[in-house]
């Protein structure tokens, strides 16, 4: 295990800690992480991607014989969440790409 000694410093009203680069480099650690406080310690560790698992879970469902399109009930929850009811102020998806289009 490799450990670097360093102090804590300030960054606008937040305490931080500067991570060398070595260090960071040697931990695989990118940019979404999760931080855990334990007594004494606090844990930096990789965050697990939301959609982490499920191309195997797809594919075993498939092997079943499964349609993967049936299986995800949460969709079913989403599309009823009543948010369909509630108006839209914003820009439409082609407005978007318009705007998008010309700050490119």
């Amino acid at each position: 295990m490799n450990a670097i000694k360093t102090t804590l410093t300030t960054s606008g009203n937040s305490t931080a800690v500067r991570l060398p680069k070595e260090l960071l480099k040697m931990s695989g650690l990118t940019r979404a992480i999760t931080l855990e406080a334990q007594e004494g310690a606090i844990i930096i560790r990789k965050a697990n991607s939301p959609h982490e698992g499920w191309s195997k879970q797809i594919k075993a469902l498939i092997a079943k014989g499964g349609d993967p399109t049936l299986e995800f009930s949460d969709m079913d929850v989403a599309a009823s969440d009543g948010l369909d009811d509630l108006t839209w102020d914003g820009l439409s998806f082609e407005e978007w790409q318009k705007t998008n289009a010309k700050l490119s």
